[in-house]
């Protein structure tokens, strides 16, 4: 029979092997029973969950500072009670268990004054929530070794570490990383300096209010696009509305203070400004009021925020110039003041968050624009459904359109910003030029609806727009009115003339300052010949080339028509560059052959200057140029022997 203290001693081993696996099943290690062990070269100091993570004590040049992770947020609780910028608490994560060991010092061999874990230490300490200790280490100064990162393809610097985990060596260690800027100036980068901690996806609304003038954006649900729903229901510019909404993320100041530091303007005082952000599903909005500035050459302002009352933000009221600075290898990039995003950088009026198209017409669904202008004939641009667009001509028949013109102008109506919103509640249109306007387009959709907008010209020269019975006036410039179209003539198809390739019997070609070159042409015999000089240059000529020429000449097509008037495409052609002359079947209306008939083409450049790219042409006979590119005018000009 075993004696009594055997059988004692059996029950220890067990109760202990017992505590051993619940230990190692817990912690994932021994460290709490044995002591933490060192690191190896290469390897981390410190392996630990981050969802424990409750508590982090801070201390450093006679500051200590205590920082707790409750309902999902970094606060501070020590030397201030305010909310912690929650990617320094990530930073100061991140470097604990992604430190990398690049050498071991035994204890004794270094000079820890001189590795800064004396005067200027910084003591990092990490707990769970029941104070179990997870890290436990001095950070030194420092170190003058880089080590190269091969998986990631960089330098880092390096710093001295010393654990203070109870049962670890008092070894020293290099550690890959450095994040002393987290710590500077006693602490205060601890503090969030972010007025805001919002996620723009997640807004609701955003107020923004100066003085009287207040915007409010909304939106009906995460996905649904920003409107303008106050001071009235207006669509939005979408970058603009980004912009702001990511300024506001990124809005950050200059300074933090607690509000005892600080004496601020008095509750009557005017210049007040106020930005509210509310998220889906929260109860009340997160109001930041900014202070007035304390002079005209002020460079800040304070500000206070709702959700931290007992913290004041000195944020940049306009941009600071950006001087670059130099980071060292491995150091994390620190938010300089230039990096700073200025209250001046907010799109924060109405006129600089609303659509600023003049209209946001659905193409698809336009069915007949009806174009009127003071200097020219009414024009009517129609189609029925799934048939082609067709305008009418001056001598009142309906054609085929040019469909770069409607794409032109729909174009600029629906996507070209307009220059100035001037006011939204005009009553005398007078002063405008749109009591009597100058242009006016009706458009009719397929489903019934009618929207005109009319343009007209103030005494000063400068073009305005609005939609016939909304009070809001637009200004555009020069450019903007000239898309419109209002001339028959800019309706024609891109096409100058008409040829059939079966019916070419010659084209001439004149190069300025080259002697003539004839070609003969038979589509049927699929044979040319060419004359140059009274000489037979037939056996020279690539046929290939000839074939291209003769395409891109008859599937000829300007980029633009011009006014009949238009001078400076008068002088240009007056001394034509390139010119042809095509000899083709001409047919009367039974399609009976009655002979040929010649057509004519120059081309010009509208400037001799080296680059020009712009050139015009013109049929003869045609009272309109038009303009070509240059790429057309390179195919036309070909060399067809391949000298």
């Amino acid at each position: 029979m075993r004696s009594f203290a055997f059988t004692f001693f059996l029950l220890i081993l067990a109760a202990g092997a017992a505590l051993v696996a619940v230990l190692h099943v817990k912690d994932g290690s021994l460290d709490r029973l044995l002591g933490s062990q060192g690191a190896e070269i290469g390897g981390n100091l410190y392996k630990f969950e981050t969802q424990n993570i409750h508590r982090i004590h801070l201390a450093g040049n006679g500051v200590k500072a205590e920082c707790v992770f409750e309902d999902g947020m970094w606060r501070i609780v020590q030397p201030w009670k305010d909310r912690m910028d929650p990617r320094v608490a990530n930073l100061i994560v991140q470097f604990t268990l992604g430190t990398k060991v690049v050498d071991i010092i035994p204890e004794g061999k270094i000079d820890t004054a001189k590795a800064g874990l004396r005067d200027g230490t910084i003591g990092v300490l990490i707990e769970d929530k029941d104070g179990n200790r997870l890290a436990n280490y001095l950070l030194g100064r420092p170190t003058l070794w880089v080590e190269y990162d091969k998986e990631n393809d960089r330098h880092d610097s390096t710093v001295f570490i010393q654990p203070l985990d109870e049962g670890r060596s008092d070894d020293t260690y290099a550690g890959t990383g450095d994040i002393h800027s987290l710590f500077r100036d006693g602490f205060r980068h601890l503090r969030d300096h972010h007025p805001f901690l919002c996620n723009p996806l997640l807004l609701e609304t955003v107020r923004l209010k100066n003085g009287e003038a207040e915007v409010l954006l909304s939106r009906s649900g995460e996905k649904a696009p920003w409107r303008i729903t106050k001071p009235q229901e207006l669509p939005t510019d979408v970058n603009a509305v980004t912009k702001l909404l990511t300024d506001l993320f990124k809005l950050r100041a200059k300074r933090v203070m607690d509000r005892s530091e600080v004496t601020l303007p008095a509750e009557e005082t005017n210049g007040r400004q106020r930005i509210a952000i509310k998220h889906f599903g929260q109860a009340q909005e997160v109001i930041l009021e900014i202070m007035p500035p304390a002079s005209a050459e002020a460079e800040t302002v304070y500000a206070t925020v709702s959700d931290r009352p007992d913290t004041v933000f000195e944020l940049l009221l306009k941009p600071l110039a950006s001087v670059p600075t130099e980071t060292k290898p491995g150091a994390p990039a620190e938010e300089e003041d230039d990096d700073l995003v200025s209250l001046a950088e907010l799109p924060d009026t109405i006129n600089d968050l609303r659509n600023p198209m003049l209209t946001l017409l659905n193409p698809a669904a336009i069915q007949g624009i009806l174009i009127h202008s003071s200097t020219g004939p009414e024009i009517p641009v129609v189609r029925e459904q799934g048939r082609d667009w067709e305008y009418q001509d001056t001598a009142g028949k309906m054609q085929p359109i040019n469909y770069a013109t409607l794409t032109r102008m729909v174009g600029t109506l629906t996507q070209t910003r307009v220059a100035d919103f001037v006011t939204d509640a005009a009553t005398d249109l007078t002063p405008y030029g749109l009591d009597r306007p100058s242009i006016s387009l009706r458009f009719l959709a397929f489903g019934g609806e009618r929207y005109e907008f009319v343009f007209g010209r103030s005494l000063d020269g400068t073009w305005h727009a609005m939609r016939a019975g909304v009070p809001t006036v637009m200004r555009v410039d020069d450019t903007y009115v000239r898309a419109l179209a209002t001339q028959p003539w800019e309706w024609r198809r891109a096409n100058p003339w008409s040829i059939a390739e079966v019916d070419v019997s010659q084209v001439e070609r004149v190069t300025a300052g080259k002697p003539p070159l004839l070609l003969e042409y038979s589509m049927i015999q699929q044979s040319w010949k060419a004359t140059q000089e009274g000489k037979d240059r037939s056996a020279e000529l690539e046929t290939a080339r000839a074939d291209q020429l003769l395409k891109v000449l008859l599937g000829l097509q300007g980029e633009r028509w011009l006014a009949p008037d238009d001078q400076e495409a008068k002088n240009a052609l007056a001394s034509p560059a390139l010119s042809f002359r095509i000899l083709a079947d001409a047919y009367d209306k039974d399609a009976v052959k009655t002979g040929t008939r010649q057509y004519i083409l120059r081309l010009a450049p509208l400037a001799t200057t080296p680059g020009n790219r712009t050139w015009v042409g013109q049929v003869e006979g045609d009272p309109n140029a038009f303009r070509i590119d240059v790429e057309t005018i390179q195919r036309l000009a070909v060399d067809v022997f391949g000298d």
